[in-house]
């Protein structure tokens, strides 16, 4: 089970884990040195280490060598919408917020999304987390899939399933609408379905790009990697087939190590990480930025971590 905020990772917890607790702990402090982190993981044992500077005959412990080479990524990845940097030889990680750059705010939102409890946790300023996220997904993958792609969230076209069928047949100008093969009461929600994007030719005639994903908070979501395959959903829901069959994507608010990246995208189809979501989020409209401000100040307040500087936003 991966920590949730404000708790901290066990002995056994992955870089990413670690390299997550140390951004919060930053967030938290101002900055945070690598013995640090070590020394509250009960890594270390009781000596005495200069903040920042390990002494020669000191050799970091694997899992915060593997945190602190997970963030070196992020920056890498990220560049300046990274909302962290390194000082002291590489040492320390500072929160760097430049109120300048919205993605650094988005940036926290996911943070947070991936190591708050999103069960119990994920509703503040009246707005909740997971809902939001979809929406932030679903403008993302539009901005990937480039000028004149729509997007929408399957949720949101209307309150029964059937009618979502029959709205997302219409919106996508294929499927032709809603059956039910099996003829048995239908009690779904989604069906896994989170969200759908597509690309229009002029002619709005079928045959385009497609997309079907899904959207996950938290950590706990591997069990749902291969759950959401386009081809079936079409099958069992649609009186036709998409001529060209939707690609399949998934979302997850946590920064995914690169190491294990390869078996995961296999899993998982196109993939969008915490990284991926800053890389591509460009052009997010100003009310999905207003709102995920609203929840990442409200969340903050709540969970032990400084919200006053978010407010110059």
């Amino acid at each position: 089970m991966s920590f949730k905020w404000p708790g901290s990772p066990s002995l056994y917890a992955s870089g990413s884990e670690i390299a997550d607790y140390a951004e919060l702990c930053a967030w938290q402090k101002g900055s945070i040195s690598v013995e640090k982190i070590a020394k509250q993981l009960d890594r270390l044992g009781d000596n005495d280490y200069s903040d920042g500077v390990p002494e020669d005959d000191f050799a970091l412990n694997r899992p915060v060598e593997e945190a602190f080479a997970e963030i070196e990524t992020r920056i890498e990845i990220c560049e300046e919408d990274y909302p962290f940097s390194f000082a002291e030889h590489g040492n320390t990680i500072h929160f760097d917020l430049d109120y300048s750059n919205q993605k650094h705010i988005i940036y926290l939102f996911l943070l947070l999304a991936t190591r708050l409890n999103m069960s119990d946790n994920k509703k503040h300023d009246e707005y909740d987390g997971t809902k939001l996220f979809e929406h932030l997904s679903a403008e993302v993958v539009r901005e990937y899939f480039g000028n004149g792609a729509k997007s929408c969230v399957f949720n949101d076209l209307a309150t029964n399933f059937e009618d979502k069928i029959n709205r997302l047949c219409e919106n996508i100008g294929e499927g032709t609408g809603f059956t039910n093969r099996n003829q048995k009461k239908v009690k779904k929600i989604d069906d896994g379905l989170d969200i759908v994007v597509w690309k229009n030719f002029s002619d709005n005639c079928a045959s385009k790009l497609m997309g079907f994903g899904q959207c996950k908070t938290g950590t706990d979501y591997f069990d749902s990697l291969s759950r959401i395959y386009p081809d079936k959903f079409c099958s069992k829901w649609m009186v036709n087939m998409p001529v060209v069959r939707p690609m399949r994507l998934f979302f997850v608010a946590e920064a995914l190590s690169r190491i294990n990246w390869y078996t995961t995208a296999t899993d998982a189809g196109l993939l969008f990480d915490r990284c991926r979501v800053i890389d591509t989020g460009g052009n997010i409209t100003y009310d999905m930025f207003s709102t995920i401000l609203k929840w990442t100040l409200a969340a903050a307040r709540t969970n032990e971590l400084p919200y006053q500087i978010l407010h110059r936003y």
